[in-house]
């Protein structure tokens, strides 16, 4: 019963953090834009393999880790990325908004076909402004604009989520953006 007043609770709140979150199209038509110490890729098969202080970029999107793999569509696209390393990052700006998506995680799997995602493991992070989300694994769907997070019940690790009102939106009858609380 806990569990599923913690995982309803941290949707509920998780939703108020990044419900109009869905990553700029306009990203996905930009050129990709990658830095490494050491580039190992094989156009046959569509995968890279890039170590040492690796970061990706494409468009307001940004993928940092010690090492990543790449694996591009035949037309050159980004179809998956993986990024392991102390602390792979990622930051998106949202279509609409003013706040970045950042995120980190010691693993890193980003998805940015049409069911897109973001899934982070060990540590991991998602913050939007001053509102974050923090447990051991998180999985961000861009598209739908939702979190599902889980916690490490070996280590007693908690899934953490600070959220702050925004500011001029709540009223001083008991109602936050237009709803009762």
């Amino acid at each position: 019963m806990c569990q599923r007043r913690i995982k309803l609770l941290g949707a509920l709140l998780l939703s108020a953090l990044v419900l109009p979150a869905a990553a700029l199209d306009s990203d996905r038509s930009k050129p990709m834009e990658l830095n490494a110490d050491h580039a190992q890729m094989n156009n046959a098969t569509g995968v890279g393999i890039y170590t040492g202080d690796v970061v990706l970029t494409q468009g307001t999107m940004r993928i940092t880790a010690d090492k990543m793999t790449i694996y591009t569509t035949p037309e050159g696209g980004l179809k998956r990325v993986i990024a392991e390393g102390k602390k792979a990052t990622f930051r998106q700006l949202p279509e609409g908004q003013q706040d970045y998506v950042n995120a980190s995680a010691a693993y890193m799997e980003y998805r940015p076909e049409a069911s897109g995602y973001v899934l982070l493991q060990g540590g991991a992070m998602l913050t939007q402004g001053k509102n974050t989300f923090s447990g051991e694994t998180i999985r961000y769907d861009i598209q739908q604009d939702t979190v599902v997070a889980q916690s490490d019940k070996d280590s007693g690790q908690r899934i953490r989520i600070t959220f702050f009102p925004e500011e001029g939106k709540s009223g001083g009858d008991g109602k936050q953006n237009g709803a009762a609380q």
